[in-house]
């Protein structure tokens, strides 16, 4: 008892457990609202209106304006990277940058219930830092009880405090077999690998690297594209501002529709992209519980295993004290010979 009292104790602190809860409450907190339900139908809407804007401006928008300036293809290209190199550069790369951010925004919705799961351990209002705590506490008291039954008990023939410290054991055993699995721990465990798995490469610092310099394409694109580029197609089409968005909203309704919401969805994916570079160190201290090596779902027989020892070594220990205890010697009489 002792023993398993001690291994408890240290266990949390050798694994850094600590730290490491501390960072799945910060990754939790920050990344909970992206994981809303409003917001991931807000994210999903803006994804699909930048694909629709992003397939349209290719397949129809660019091959219809050289010949509405009096261009050929080649003369277009050379004028769109002489002038806006910003948006020729963004354009040539849509096809790349846009499968990763709909891999993203898909992992956001199939991952939402996974993550929900996440942010209830141990339970829906106790926060992820009291998890070391579970483990920390208990493991003190059979420590403490179980050394002062053999310092304190040792040679006495009542059962006393080494009675009272092995029904402990077997109490806290039952707990910690009962509890994991009454606020059911291996799925929210399971549900905590699940995620690391499909954001690993992402939560990063080479893939939030990435992430970013995709995104800066696309805001310098699209910033190019409204202050410069729109203005100049305009102009070179002879048309003042509200006869081209009529123009455009005829001919190619889709670009029109992206063009005039990127002001607002823009700034969305910055932040998401900012969420993804300010936790980087929390999802890896998170991915690491218990260990680097070890999977979360691990953390379960942390609970089941010594539950089960304390339980058989408590009721051990009760049934040999309940069998030794001291038996009244019959007297025996003798017939004395006078």
């Amino acid at each position: 008892m002792a023993a398993i009292g001690a291994v408890l104790v240290i266990f949390p602190l050798v694994t850094g457990m600590l730290s490491k809860t501390q960072g799945v409450e910060n990754l939790t907190g920050n990344l909970r609202a992206s994981f809303e339900p409003a917001a991931l139908t807000q994210t999903r809407s803006d994804m699909d209106t930048v694909q629709a804007m992003s397939d349209q401006l290719q397949e129809q928008t660019l091959p219809a304006l050289p010949n509405a300036l009096g261009m050929s293809p080649e003369q277009f290209q050379n004028f769109m990277g002489q002038n806006f190199p910003d948006v020729a550069s963004g354009i040539g790369q849509l096809n790349t940058i846009l499968p990763k951010f709909q891999g993203l925004v898909g992992g956001l919705e199939t991952q939402a219930p996974n993550f929900r799961s996440a942010d209830q351990i141990p339970t829906n209002f106790l926060p992820s830092t009291v998890v070391p705590y579970l483990f920390l506490i208990p493991g003190a008291v059979l420590f403490l009880l179980a050394v002062g039954a053999l310092v304190l008990g040792r040679g006495k023939k009542e059962p006393g405090i080494s009675r009272a410290a092995l029904l402990v054991s077997i109490v806290v055993g039952l707990v910690f077999i009962i509890a994991p699995l009454a606020l059911s721990g291996p799925a929210k465990a399971k549900a905590v690998d699940d995620l690391t798995a499909a954001f690993g490469p992402v939560f990063t610092d080479q893939g939030a690297a990435a992430v970013r310099s995709d995104f800066t394409v696309i805001e310098k694109m699209s910033d190019q594209l409204q202050t410069d580029t729109v203005p100049a197609l305009a102009g070179a089409l002879k048309m003042d501002p509200a006869q081209f968005q009529a123009f455009m909203t005829e001919n190619f309704p889709d670009v029109a529709t992206g063009m005039a919401q990127l002001n607002e969805i823009v700034p969305r994916f910055g932040a998401l992209v900012a969420g993804i570079e300010g936790n980087v160190d929390n999802f890896q201290q998170a991915a690491s519980i218990p260990t680097a090596a070890q999977d979360t779902t691990t953390l379960t027989w942390w609970f089941l295993v010594p539950g089960v020892a304390l339980i058989a070594l408590g009721a051990v220990g009760v049934t040999a004290r309940s069998g030794s205890a001291p038996r009244p010697v019959p007297r025996i009489r003798t017939v004395e010979r006078v």
